[in-house]
């Protein structure tokens, strides 16, 4: 079993590796680096970090919920949820890796099952079920006025 400092190294790596991918979007409205240590402590313990950025003039917030387990010194994401939405919490583009889709729109296979993305059309697509990758599809909708 690892210990509860290794695991909040662990977790604070992943924390802050999510912080750099997020450097492709405007800068949220809210300090994000100063709750990052409160969510890291909450991490090691509930095995889980949840991230909530909001930009109001934008209208838009953005969720990434990934929940870890941890293997041989190393931190595996279990499942995870990036979720942009406009402020009414109007969902704009979601990726999770639920295993409740099988197959895309189109009714092929998911290339990455379980991982799967609900585009702004609803429409169930393969994604990689990487973040970087979920916030290169998301970019444009800051461009957006």
């Amino acid at each position: 079993m690892l210990s509860d400092k290794l695991k909040k190294w662990l977790i604070a790596n992943r924390a802050w590796e999510i912080y750099v991918f997020l450097q492709r979007l405007p800068g949220p409205e809210i300090d994000l680096i100063s709750s990052l240590d409160e969510q890291i402590e909450r991490a090691v313990f509930a095995g889980n970090l949840g991230l909530h950025m909001h930009w109001p003039s934008m209208n838009k917030n953005l969720s990434i919920r990934e929940k870890y387990a941890f293997l041989q010194n190393r931190l595996q994401i279990d499942f995870y949820s990036y979720v942009l939405t406009e402020i009414d919490e109007q969902v704009i583009i979601r990726a999770d890796s639920a295993p409740h889709h099988e197959r895309d729109y189109r009714n092929k296979l998911l290339t990455n099952f379980p991982y799967h993305l609900h585009d702004e059309k609803e429409r169930i697509c393969s994604f990689s079920g990487n973040l970087e990758d979920f916030v290169e599809l998301i970019v444009p909708y800051f461009r957006q006025k």
